[in-house]
């Protein structure tokens, strides 16, 4: 099929690539000339592994090109389908702004040929009603088809999702979309537009939920007999429940999960309808960094003016470069805030682009280089850098009282247990078979053994090596 993909960002770019790669002519849609130019020169615009390789491959086999307006999509021949995969970002009073939605889909109604209008971008639902209130000759070929792609993983999503989900008001649209997706296989929701709105809503919305209830039971798990890591392994085994982001750490901060959890309690309170457990996931996600920095706070015994503190990682996950929400937008200023001089590395940001985050601070490319005099160590990112570190060293490194805060839990328990630092986790946490006095220098510990690690959205969570239990015994 012939299609047009209008918006290159995240969803868009992922979008066409994976679809040229099923065989389809695609045309991706951008207005911004320097993104335009990057796209033509097979230069995406976010991060994604494998995206750059899988792109050039494909511009090379001529079945993806891009162009600056929709029009410019149906010069050589009719498009059999458009989808619509442009921003939706929140506007001052957290509602989704569809002016970018708006203008796709009035673009796509002037089109000669009456291709397939498929809306993938995030709405409140009841958009797609008024949108066909407004194109009342759209109903019989439009379909909303909500995106569920996961950083880290998405080409892989694209390619075999976990579902398909299909809001339209005709068979016939239904059945033209089956087509387009005819090289993948997986189950399919077939509902009303309203429908399909909702259930991407709902989806993010459950996935932040899980996330601040991860991070409410590390709160609840600070006594010595309370390990955090044991409790989410034991409730994660449960597969009604599932370990995937069931992860106390710095809170959601990926580019769906704010905006669309905030989203949806604006477009409930609109209506008048109550949403307490929406509204205390997203006040315990907000209240999030100020516990991380009271953990800070507590740690080193003072307070922060005049001390030195190494920030590694500001991106929200390793394979995530959107910095829109991540909790590192909201620690950084506190910390300068309260005097602390801020150390900053990040191996996946330039030290300019780290200036540009935060101006005040130290950007370094080397991490023994971030870490040397600083009296406190915040891990923010689980970067392999990090998680692999030589903490041993690291820490003779460090200046007095060398306080680790690990905000995402993901450094070795057992490393940071031999280490001469103060380590602090989310939550009480240890390694197995460790009391809880087991040693001076940790107050908590890191991942127990055989507690399978939530890396996030779509990336495959793996065990991590685990001891051989005694006979008789049962290791958590």
């Amino acid at each position: 099929m012939r299609t047009a993909v209008v918006g290159q960002g995240y969803v868009g770019v992922t979008g066409a690539v994976a679809l040229a790669q099923q065989g389809h002519r695609v045309v991706g849609v951008e207005q911004d000339w320097e993104r335009l130019a990057s796209l033509r020169a097979g230069e995406p615009p976010v991060f994604e592994p494998g995206l750059v390789e899988q792109m050039t491959a494909v511009l090379r086999t001529g079945r993806l090109a891009f162009v600056e307006e929709l029009p410019d999509a149906i010069v050589a021949d009719p498009l059999d389908a458009v989808l619509i995969c442009v921003g939706t970002p929140p506007a001052a009073d957290g509602s989704a702004n569809l002016s970018q939605v708006l203008a796709a889909i009035d673009e796509a109604a002037e089109l000669a040929g009456d291709p397939l209008v498929v809306l993938k971008s995030s709405v409140p639902p009841g958009t797609s009603d008024m949108l066909l209130a407004e194109y009342p000759e759209l109903r019989q070929r439009f379909v909303c088809n909500p995106e569920f792609l996961n950083q880290g993983s998405a080409l892989d999503d694209w390619h075999a999702p976990a579902r398909i989900v299909a809001g339209g008001l005709d068979p016939t649209a239904l059945d033209r979309l089956r087509d387009l997706y005819a090289a993948v296989s997986c189950p399919w929701v077939t509902t009303t537009p309203a429908g399909a709105e909702m259930i991407k809503y709902a989806s993010n919305a459950f996935l932040a939920t899980k996330i601040s209830f991860a991070n409410e039971l590390a709160r609840l798990c600070t006594g010595p007999d309370l390990n955090i890591d044991h409790v989410i392994q034991g409730v994660g085994l449960d597969p009604r429940i599932g370990h995937a982001l069931l992860q106390p750490g710095t809170g959601y901060g990926d580019s769906c999960l704010p905006t669309d959890t905030t989203a949806l309690a604006r477009w409930a309170a609109e209506r008048g309808i109550a949403t307490p457990i929406l509204d205390a996931t997203v006040r315990t996600n907000e209240q999030q960094p100020g516990a991380i920095l009271r953990l800070l706070k507590e740690s080193v015994g003072a307070e922060l003016d005049g001390r030195e503190i190494a920030v590694l990682g500001v991106r929200y996950e390793p394979w995530n470069d959107d910095l829109r929400a991540a909790p590192s937008r909201t620690l950084l200023p506190l910390l300068q805030g309260l005097g602390a001089t801020v150390r900053l590395w990040d191996p996946g940001l330039t030290p300019e682009e780290l200036l540009h985050l935060s101006p005040r601070a130290v950007p370094h490319t080397d991490l023994p280089a971030a870490v040397t005099g600083a009296q406190a160590v915040l891990v923010l990112t689980e970067w392999p850098q990090v998680v692999e570190a030589d903490w041993a060293d690291l820490a003779t490194r460090m200046s007095g009282p060398r306080v680790v805060i690990d905000a995402k839990n993901c450094l070795p328990p057992l490393v940071m247990h031999r280490a001469p630092v103060v380590y602090r986790g989310i939550g009480n946490r240890r390694p197995v078979n460790a009391p809880a006095d087991a040693s001076a220098h940790v107050v908590a510990g890191g991942p127990i053994s055989g507690v399978v690690r939530s890396p996030g959205p779509g990336a495959e969570a793996q065990p991590e090596p685990r001891r051989e239990p005694a006979p008789g015994e049962t290791v958590l």
